[in-house]
C-alpha cells in the first residue's frame, strides 16, 4: 500500500490529509524526514571526503620530497649521536681534552708516522705541584675547577697542532708534533710553568699551585710509544726530586734515571695524594656449611704494574712512605666502622683487620686501639687483629710483648703469610694466636705436588691441636676447596666465592 501511495501523483501530504488516519499521517511524516536526512547525510559524507582526500593530495603535492626529509632527520640523530659516543670514549668530561684513551692511540700514530717519515716529535709528562692540599681543603668541586682552568692555560701555552691530553687526576701529557729542538721545547716547558703558576681565583679565594714536566723526544729518547711514556715519567720523577717547578730532558737525567721500585714508590706517592686507594672485603667461609662467617677488609690500588691490586702486593712501598701510620688507622676505623653496622644483622660476624708495623709499633698503640673499640662500641672478640709473619721472622721481642699483652686484654690475634716467610716454631711457642692464615701463592704452589700437600696437611693438624684456627687463602677451584675440607682446614676465602668487593657489595652478600 505504501508503495502504491509513494507512486502515486498525488504528494502523500495531500492524501493523507484527505484519506488517511491520524496514525497513518504521522508514520508517512516520519519516512519522509528520514529519506531527507539520509539524503543530506550521503551528500554531507561525500562532501568531507572529497575535502580531506584534497587536502591530502595538496600537502602530498608540496612536499613531495618528505620521505627524503624523514631519511635526512633521521641520519642527523645517527650521526649526533655516534659524535656524542666518541666524545665519551675519547675526551675526558671534566676537562673536555682528550683523555688518555685517545692519546694512546694518538701517540701510536705519531711513532708509525715518524718511523716512515723519518721525523721527530716530543712527549711532555707533568703534573701539578700543590694540587691536593686545594682539593682537601676546598673540595672537589674546587679541585675540579682548577682543573679546567689549568687546561686551559696548558691550552695557551702550546702551539697549535700540539695535543694536550689529561691521563686522569692530576696528570697530564702533550705532545709536541715535528718538534724536537731543544731550545724551541725549552721555551715551550718555561711558558707552561709560568702559565701554570700564576695565581687563580677558586671559590673566592686565592690558589697557588706549580707543575713539574719530564721531556722525552722521539727517536732520541726512545723507539716504541711504551719507552717514550716511561722515560718521560722517570725525567718527571727526577724534576719533582729536584725541588719541583722545574723541567728535566731524559737525556739529562738518564744517569739519575730512579729505579722500576723508585718509579713505583712515586706512583704510589701520587696514588695516596689523589685518594685512589680503596677499601675492600673479602667474605671468609666455613668450608663445612658454606656459610659467611667473616670478611677479611684489605685495600685496592688498580695499578697496571702489580701483580695484584691488594694491600699485600704494595706494602712495602706503603712502609717506606710517610702515609703508613694514617693507613693503618684508616684501616683500623674502617673495620670498626663496618663491623658496628654488620653485627647488628649478623651477631657473630667476624671482621679481620691488617695491622700495620707502623701503627703496632708505636708506644700509644695500645690505648689506640681500646679507644677506637669503645668509640664504635663493638665486642673485641669480633675484631680480629692481623699481623704478618714477617715480624715473627725478625724476631722483635717488642712484637712478642705486644701480642701476647692483646691476648690476654681478649683481643683475637692473626699471624698472617704463613708459609711466606718461614715457621719459627720456637717463637711461636711463646706467642698466644688464635688463627694462622696461609699465604695464597705458598698454598697454591704447595697443593700442587704430594709432597706439599702433606706440609699443608701438617701444618692444619698441628693448629688443632693447639686450638689454632687454619684460614686458606686464594682457593679458586672445588678441587682445591675438597683437598682443603679433607685435611681438616676449617675456613677459606678466595674467587671461588667472591674477589674482594666493597663494603656495599659485601653488605648485600649478608642478606
Amino acid at each position: 500500500m505504501l508503495d502504491a501511495l509513494q507512486q502515486n501523483d498525488l504528494t502523500a501530504d495531500s492524501y493523507a490529509s484527505k484519506m488517511l488516519s491520524p496514525a497513518v499521517e504521522r508514520f508517512l511524516r516520519s519516512e519522509r524526514n528520514r529519506r531527507e536526512q539520509r539524503s543530506v547525510t550521503s551528500s554531507t559524507v561525500g562532501l568531507s571526503v572529497k575535502k580531506l582526500m584534497g587536502s591530502l593530495q595538496r600537502r602530498f603535492l608540496q612536499h613531495s620530497d618528505l620521505s627524503e626529509d624523514l631519511a635526512n632527520m633521521v641520519e642527523n640523530q645517527v650521526q649526533q649521536r655516534t659524535r656524542e659516543l666518541f666524545r665519551q670514549a675519547n675526551y675526558d668530561s671534566l676537562t673536555h681534552l682528550p683523555n688518555r684513551a685517545y692519546f694512546n692511540a694518538t701517540l701510536e700514530q705519531l711513532v708509525v708516522q715518524a718511523r716512515q717519515a723519518d721525523s721527530h716529535f716530543s712527549l711532555l709528562f707533568l703534573d701539578l705541584d700543590g694540587f691536593k692540599p686545594v682539593n682537601d681543603n676546598l673540595g672537589h668541586q674546587a679541585g675540579d675547577e682548577l682543573l679546567r682552568n689549568v687546561s686551559a692555560r696548558l691550552i695557551s701555552a702550546v702551539r697549535d697542532g700540539d695535543i694536550v691530553s689529561r691521563l686522569g687526576g692530576d696528570e697530564f701529557v702533550i705532545l709536541l708534533a715535528n718538534l724536537a729542538d731543544r731550545d724551541l721545547i725549552e721555551g715551550i716547558c718555561q711558558r707552561i710553568i709560568v702559565e701554570v703558576s700564576r695565581p687563580y681565583f677558586i671559590h673566592q679565594k686565592d690558589v697557588m699551585i706549580s707543575t713539574s714536566i719530564g721531556v722525552a723526544r722521539f727517536p732520541e729518547d726512545a723507539k716504541t710509544s711504551a719507552e717514550l711514556i716511561q722515560n718521560a715519567d722517570e725525567a718527571l720523577y727526577v724534576s719533582k726530586s729536584s725541588g719541583r717547578r722545574a723541567y728535566r730532558f731524559y737525556d739529562q737525567v738518564m744517569s739519575q734515571a730512579p729505579t722500576q721500585s723508585h718509579v713505583m714508590q712515586h706512583k704510589f706517592e701520587i696514588a695516596m695524594e689523589q685518594g685512589h686507594i680503596k677499601s675492600c672485603f673479602e667474605a671468609q667461609m666455613d668450608l663445612s656449611s658454606q656459610k659467611i662467617v667473616g670478611a677479611s677488609l684489605s685495600a685496592q690500588w688498580n695499578c697496571p704494574a702489580l701483580a695484584t691490586p691488594y694491600l699485600s702486593s704494595w706494602v712495602e712501598f706503603l712502609n717506606k712512605s710517610d702515609w703508613a701510620y694514617s693507613m693503618g688507622a684508616w684501616l683500623l676505623d674502617t673495620g670498626l666502622h663496618y663491623l658496628q653496622q654488620w653485627q647488628l644483622s649478623n651477631p657473630e660476624l667476624v671482621v679481620s683487620v691488617p695491622i700495620l708495623n707502623s701503627v703496632w709499633q708505636r708506644e700509644a698503640w695500645p690505648a689506640l686501639l681500646e679507644q677506637r673499640l669503645n668509640h664504635y662500641q663493638v665486642n673485641r672478640a669480633q675484631l680480629q687483629l692481623e699481623f704478618s709473619m714477617q715480624a715473627l721472622e725478625k724476631a722483635d721481642p717488642l712484637f712478642t710483648q705486644t701480642l701476647n699483652a692483646l691476648s690476654d686484654a681478649g683481643y683475637q690475634i692473626t699471624l698472617t703469610d704463613v708459609g711466606k716467610y718461614a715457621l719459627d716454631l720456637t717463637q711461636l711457642a711463646h706467642l698466644n694466636v688464635h688463627e694462622l692464615k696461609l699465604d695464597r701463592t705458598w698454598l697454591h704452589n704447595a697443593l700442587q705436588t704430594e709432597k706439599g700437600r702433606k706440609w699443608v696437611r701438617a701444618i692444619i693438624q698441628m693448629a688443632k691441636s693447639l686450638d689454632v684456627c687454619v684460614i686458606a687463602t686464594g682457593i679458586d677451584t672445588p678441587e682445591t676447596q675438597q683437598w682443603l675440607t679433607q685435611m681438616g682446614c676449617s675456613m677459606g676465602q678466595g674467587q671461588i666465592w667472591s674477589s674482594p668487593v666493597a663494603a656495599s657489595e659485601f653488605a648485600q652478600a649478608l642478606l
